[in-house]
């Protein structure tokens, strides 16, 4: 097939044209209560509650925008017998497979994929299913409708993300895949190769990474992400746009409630961003650095008073939001259920969950109209009505999961703004 459209993200917040989701499927109800510690969940989730909820998500965003399933992407490459090999046997250098080789080559593509998201079982005559006959030779994903953490796209670029904990690893493999392979979806080049950087030392996942523009990026230092990954993100983006590029690094607390930087800090404008008080702005904030990367390989340090004001310093003029209304209990709470975490698809177009009642307010305070998400979906009303727009949907069981709109969404293409 010939290459069609290419990646084009150059920041978070221009008119959103293509996302990739993953609809929650079987693989959420493979996860027992004491596996969800060891898949990083807070709680068990019921499938049939958390579709209910993403529905609203994924038709919401079906209205402005084209959106395009995991699943089907990753079939589309697999359809290839090639390419079939080729992902198999890179999975096989992780994951006990090469029993099922031959079983899983003769699957169907669609099959196949999915096959790989809900769990590869192990072969019938491994040691493994005769100690428990629900083992699996590559468990179950029940982390993929996380979309966000597999990867990054920077301009026409991709990062594959380097995850800290092996549960989530063959994500990353997935979306690499599709973003080498698929005709319409092919990164110009890989800023980062997470499966094969990946060791101890070198971690970095997308929640960790906000665009801001083609040449500056803020990125969390967090339990995700860590400093070497950061350096070669640096020096790798001021080589393949040959120019000078500037990084904010935010050293965010290394918390169950501030796993990335998007549960913290998310642009909602060209001068706004929704922000938790307490890491951004707060007297006791993260400390804030940037980095100054050069084409010929040259990095500068340096601190800044604050991610605000060292934004402000570059040309990037930004008034916070504050998740909670700064209150200093409902934005503790609220940002536990990704208060912060809102997901722009548009300048001054956000989707957010609904139970976030007093960011909601905060938001209001700032210009934004609050509308529900079924208005849109049915045709009550037109995003077109509103300059500044909060679209609200149902979200109590996703944000059980540990995340919210951001985090569940991967755009690949965006107007300039």
């Amino acid at each position: 097939m010939p290459r069609m459209n290419q990646l084009a993200i150059n920041s978070e917040i221009g008119r959103l044209r293509k996302v990739i989701l993953h609809t929650p499927g079987l693989e959420i109800e493979s996860m027992t209560p004491r596996e969800a510690e060891k898949d990083l969940y807070n709680d068990i989730i019921p499938l049939q509650a958390v579709l209910g909820e993403y529905t609203q998500l994924k038709e919401f965003l079906s209205t402005v925008s084209e959106v395009r399933e995991l699943v089907d992407l990753l079939a589309d490459c697999l359809a290839d017998a090639g390419n079939k090999f080729e992902f198999l046997s890179s999975l096989s250098s992780c994951f006990p497979i090469h029993a099922t080789m031959m079983e899983l080559m003769a699957q169907p593509s669609t099959q196949l994929a999915r096959t790989i998201i809900e769990g590869v079982a192990a072969p019938a005559q491994s040691f493994a299913h005769f100690l428990d006959e629900n083992s699996y030779a590559s468990r179950p994903l029940p982390n993929t409708y996380f979309m966000r953490d597999s990867a990054a796209v920077i301009g026409a670029s991709a990062l594959a993300a380097a995850t800290a904990y092996d549960v989530r690893m063959l994500e990353a493999y997935i979306t690499r895949f599709i973003f080498s392979h698929h005709p319409q979806f092919m990164a110009e080049s890989f800023l980062f190769d997470g499966p094969t950087e990946r060791n101890r030392y070198i971690t970095i996942e997308g929640g960790d990474i906000i665009v801001l523009s083609s040449r500056a990026l803020v990125l969390g230092i967090s339990e995700r992400t860590t400093p070497f990954a950061i350096e070669r993100v640096a020096r790798s983006m001021a080589r393949t746009v040959q120019d000078d590029v500037v990084i904010f690094a935010v050293d965010i607390p290394k918390t169950r409630a501030t796993i990335h930087l998007d549960m913290v800090f998310t642009m909602i404008d060209r001068d706004c961003a929704l922000v938790y008080d307490p890491v951004i702005t707060g007297k006791d904030r993260a400390r804030a650095y940037h980095i100054d990367s050069s084409p010929n390989g040259n990095l500068h340090y340096g601190e800044c008073d604050s991610l605000v004001d060292g934004l402000k310093g570059a040309g990037f003029d930004i008034e916070p939001v504050f998740c909670g209304n700064k209150h200093s209990i409902y934005q503790e709470r609220e940002q536990w259920l990704s208060g912060a975490n809102s997901f722009a698809f548009a300048p001054g177009k956000i989707i957010m969950y609904s139970c976030n009642t007093y960011t909601m307010e905060a938001l209001a305070n700032a210009g934004f109209a609050i509308k529900h998400s079924l208005d849109f979906i049915q045709g009550k009303d037109s995003i077109d009505n509103y300059g500044r727009l909060v679209v609200a949907f149902d979200g109590i069981e996703l944000a059980r999961g540990g995340g919210g709109p951001r985090c569940m969404t991967l755009p690949v293409m965006r107007d300039e703004l």
